[in-house]
């Protein structure tokens, strides 16, 4: 499998190379057309750097990464220790920031199938993971898989790790526990293998219908409309749902706001809020960038769109930062931020609003995308 991606790559980005130089030479010979084929080419080297350089080796990084996950958990299970245990926590805080560097991959070809769900639906339901605990059936993969989707993937498993006084007790104590968060880990693995077949070129080729869907914004179905939507989606869902609700600030601005809700965190067990928002961004980042080849901001250059006289795609990747700044700036895990550090998880709050407008409005404007998501969608991701 890992032969036949790197293959795929190698070959991808030998195409793109090809008709990249190619379409510049035809831009050369006809001085009328000049522009539009040299935008042609870029999107073109955009579409195989983001396949090749982000959407691919990103998905090879959470299926190495969540196989760690499951031989850690197969580690606790046999053998729960402090050790074992601290072990799994470090591979789970690894394995889900490795996801949400995925969040706005979650394309319709890929959603149809609810990988990303059965990874990562939050919050947990703990009420359905504890009923699926206290049973007297064999619990296995077949027995996880039944499971309700928020009653597993990675929001499940980081309750099982660091929910309560001494989660370490309580894997101890009960056999049952250990072994669901076994297979638990187990199916996030598989689930990872799943999506990545979706995605290669030798199963769902999900990557060469993503190259191949080479049109411009205003086309529903291009690979750059359905990108700019997923990233506009990501970005309504940091602001609203990561950062807004757990702070009390209501959706829409008519109704009025309340107290904090330091609950409403994503990773509330784990505390590690702040890095997976991070994660999220530098996951945006790397489309915008192309993962340091040809981006999203390589192509914004072909259609001369600016922001206040500076490059759109250079204003976006500043913002990118900013809002990573401004999560850093935080020295307590958000759930106490939203209390503790009001106004720095304010300033967070503005920085992502500022971004989902620059993604929402600029971005889609100059790339004639229309923005097909209502202000409802993706709540749940």
């Amino acid at each position: 499998m890992i032969d036949t991606i790197r293959s795929f790559r190698t070959a991808i980005a030998v195409v793109a190379l090809v008709l990249g130089l190619g379409l510049t030479a035809a831009a050369c010979d006809n001085g009328s057309e000049g522009p539009t084929t040299d935008r042609d080419a870029v999107r073109q080297a955009m579409l195989a750097d983001l396949a090749s350089r982000v959407i691919l080796p990103t998905h090879d990084d959470f299926v190495r990464d969540a196989d760690e996950l499951a031989s850690a958990l197969e580690a606790l299970a046999s053998s729960p220790s402090a050790s074992t245990l601290e072990a799994a926590r470090v591979e789970w805080r690894t394995t889900a920031a490795t996801w949400h560097r995925l969040s706005a991959l979650n394309m319709p070809g890929v959603r149809f199938g609810l990988y990303h769900n059965r990874i990562n639906t939050w919050p947990a339901n703990v009420e359905v993971i504890e009923e699926s605990i206290a049973t007297t059936a064999t619990i296995d993969s077949a027995y996880v898989a039944a499971r309700g989707s928020n009653a597993r993937g990675l929001p499940g498993l980081e309750y099982l790790l660091f929910a309560g006084d001494d989660a370490l007790a309580a894997l101890n104590a009960d056999p049952q526990r250990r072994a669901y968060a076994r297979f638990v880990a187990a199916d996030v693995a598989y689930q990872g293998r799943v999506l990545q077949d979706r995605w290669v070129a030798d199963g769902g080729d999900e990557i060469g219908m993503f190259v191949d869907a080479d049109t411009e914004g205003r086309d529903l179905q291009s690979s750059v409309s359905r990108l700019v939507n997923e990233m506009a989606m990501l970005a309504e869902d940091l602001r609203y749902q990561k950062v807004g609700r757990p702070m009390g600030i209501a959706r829409n601005p008519s109704e009025p706001g309340g107290d904090p809700q330091p609950d409403l965190v994503e990773a509330p067990y784990a505390n590690t809020s702040i890095d997976l928002f991070r994660a999220d961004l530098a996951g945006l980042r790397a489309l915008m960038t192309g993962g340091g080849g040809t981006g999203l901001d390589d192509y914004l250059v072909t259609l001369e769109a600016e922001l206040d006289g500076q490059p759109l795609g250079a204003a976006l990747i500043g913002q990118i930062d900013r809002t990573d700044a401004a999560a850093a700036s935080l020295t307590v895990p958000l759930r106490s931020a939203v209390t503790d550090q009001r106004g720095a998880a304010e300033t967070l709050y503005e920085e992502t609003g500022t971004l989902l407008r620059l993604i929402k409005t600029d971005l889609a404007n100059w790339l004639g995308v229309s923005i097909t998501f209502s202000d409802n969608d993706g709540d749940s991701r």
